[in-house]
């Protein structure tokens, strides 16, 4: 008879914590970017990667689940079970052309299961974000073809990418782990521009709906018990899309709905190759990684009246320390971590990679024996002022709780 204990109520809690930040997923982001193709991408993930500058490839699963390679999902402590849930908060300063803004948004940032019940295996299912839009153009002044009056043009796009997945590792010996991940991306992404003149106001609301599947490999290899490897892939596909669109008119506080379609197909998304390698090694109580990651967007051959479409190139450091993680000492147990992120994104604007620079602090606060508490915030610019493009500093606070226990365990006694 397998034992499990009142920890499940947790996991009741967190699954509707889960939903309901779910529900509000279309809110994280304000940036201006998330104009260009599905919207920027999701910097969300587990506690410890985000504060060590989003490294991981090569990293276990000894702080909690590890989302950057599903081979480390094999390294799961035997009879363990992991319930992973948090949240993310941004503030974002914008500026440009003598224009400065700020703005605040959140979400959770994942919910994710593993377990490994025998030591051979580990497996995980996980709802997180994958791309986020939330941009607003507003009071866009234009004139009347043919007239002295003008009219007003505002803009608003909300929505992103959703991913559901599932992950298996696997033990192949000592030094070797494998695993798999099947990704099901969905998602819709709106946009409402209204356009009001003296005497009237339409409001045009377009609504594109994308879904797809992905799979992913990734390995994981260690040298001398103390030098790990990691690589991952994730083959390229395609995202299907249509789209939803009522076109109405108010005048005299009289509406008429001037055109609705529903269903219409419309041109598909292409996600390309993605390549990952990472290098950790330890030094008595440090911990040191580095990942590169790398995606062949210009192979896409897509389009987007913002901008180009370019390879992109992510370079990420990262370092954690713990005095003594089996000490009785609170203190002695706590997990300081720190990193450094380069992305060069893959929007190209005049000739000019829309590109970011990221530093992160953060630290694994333990609970009990076995589950921590992940806090990390991280300093980010992206973008720059030249021409007509704006520069973004993001100030980014996760929270993220680590919920592990033992469950595959048999009764001793009866």
């Amino acid at each position: 008879m397998l034992y499990m204990n009142k920890s499940k109520n947790l996991i009741i809690c967190a699954m509707a914590f889960g939903l309901f930040g779910f529900s509000q997923s279309n809110n994280l982001t304000g940036s201006p970017y998330s104009l260009f193709g599905l919207g920027v991408e999701s910097n969300s993930g587990t506690g410890r990667n985000s504060g060590i500058g989003n490294t991981g490839i090569s990293l276990d699963s000894d702080y909690g689940l590890n989302l950057y390679n599903s081979a480390a999902f094999a390294s799961l402590s035997p009879d363990e079970f992991i319930l992973d849930f948090g949240g993310v908060s941004e503030f974002v300063n914008l500026s440009g052309n003598d224009i400065s803004e700020q703005k605040s948004t959140y979400n959770f940032s994942n919910i994710s299961i593993g377990f490994n019940s025998d030591g051979k295996y580990g497996m995980g299912l996980t709802l997180k974000p994958s791309t986020s839009v939330g941009y607003s153009l507003v009071g866009l002044q234009s004139n009347i073809e043919g007239d002295n009056e003008q009219f007003t043009t505002n803009i608003e796009g909300s929505g992103g990418l959703n991913e559901a997945r599932l992950d298996y590792g696997r033990k192949i010996n000592d030094n070797l782990n494998i695993g798999i991940k099947a990704s099901y991306l969905f998602g819709k992404i709106e946009e409402t521009e209204s356009i009001v003149t003296t005497s009237s106001y339409l409001e045009v609301s377009e609504t594109n709906y994308y879904r797809g599947a992905q799979l992913g490999l990734g390995l994981q290899y260690n040298l001398l018990d103390k030098h790990d490897f990691g690589f991952t892939v994730d083959f390229p596909t395609v995202l299907n899309g249509t789209k939803d669109i009522i076109i109405g008119k108010y005048s005299n506080s009289a509406y008429t709905l001037l055109e609705e379609t529903v269903d219409e197909t419309i041109d598909d998304f292409y996600i390309p190759l993605k390549l990952g390698f990472g290098y950790s090694t330890r030094f008595k109580n440090l911990l040191l990684s580095a990942d590169y990651n790398k995606s062949f967007w210009s192979t896409t051959d897509q389009s987007d009246a913002i901008g180009d479409y370019v390879d992109q190139d992510i370079y990420s450091i990262g370092a954690a320390y713990t005095i003594d993680r089996t000490s009785k000492k609170f203190w002695k147990r706590v997990d300081f971590r720190m990193g450094l992120n380069y992305n060069s994104g893959y929007l190209e604007v005049d000739d000019t990679k829309i590109d970011t620079y990221t530093a992160s602090l953060g630290m694994g606060i333990p609970i009990g024996r076995r589950s921590l508490l992940n806090i990390s915030y991280s300093l980010g610019k992206k973008g720059t002022t030249e021409s007509i493009l704006i520069q973004e500093y993001v100030n980014t606070l996760s929270i993220n709780l680590s919920l592990s226990d033992l469950w595959f365990q048999k009764r001793k006694f009866n």
